[in-house]
């Protein structure tokens, strides 16, 4: 299930992404950011360490146990978000941050949907006449729908191309229909 996204989590998403590239650490920050989606992934630990009796060496602690070898500027940031009752918003800081480190790494995602699972060979074809289409690398979530009967469904983005079998059917079903008329 995608994470819930908040225009909050972009500006902060936004902000970790130019320290990231000024400090051209993207790794770290990754790493940060992924650790910061594991510890507010439920709402009951976002309140308890969001509770008047978590200190903050106690969420320091944590937070080193989750990641360790955190940075001084990454931990300042989880307790900057701690300080003003954001937590709340990791899962969307997090959603927001890979989509532009992606963007930033000339990355796009293509999620395709096929009737059976594509093998090694199809998924290698896919992913070079995507990349060429898109000028980018791509990076294939590849997912299996029975009910498609056979074709793919590509979506890149807000783009989509539906080629399955089953939507070649309708447009051929419409098609019949309106000759018949």
């Amino acid at each position: 299930m995608p994470a819930p996204r908040d225009i909050a989590g972009r500006r902060y998403a936004l902000a970790l992404i130019a320290i990231a590239r000024d400090d051209r650490d993207f790794d770290a920050w990754s790493d940060a950011i992924e650790a910061l989606a594991g510890l507010t992934s439920e709402r009951a630990f976002v309140q308890a360490l969001q509770a008047d009796g978590m200190t903050d060496d106690r969420f320091q602690s944590i937070v080193r146990r989750v990641l360790p070898g955190v940075g001084q500027k990454q931990l300042n940031f989880f307790r900057l978000l701690r300080q003003k009752n954001r937590l709340g918003l990791g899962a969307s800081i997090a959603s927001f941050f890979r989509e532009l480190l992606d963007e930033e790494r000339g990355i796009v995602r293509a999620e395709v949907t096929s009737a059976t699972a594509l093998d090694g060979g199809q998924r290698q074809r896919l992913l070079d006449k995507l990349a060429r289409d898109t000028g980018k690398q791509v990076a294939l979530e590849a997912r299996v729908d029975p009910a498609l009967l056979g074709g793919l469904i590509v979506r890149i983005g807000d783009r989509m191309v539906d080629g399955s079998t089953r939507n070649r059917l309708r447009s051929l079903r419409t098609q019949l229909e309106r000759a018949a008329l």
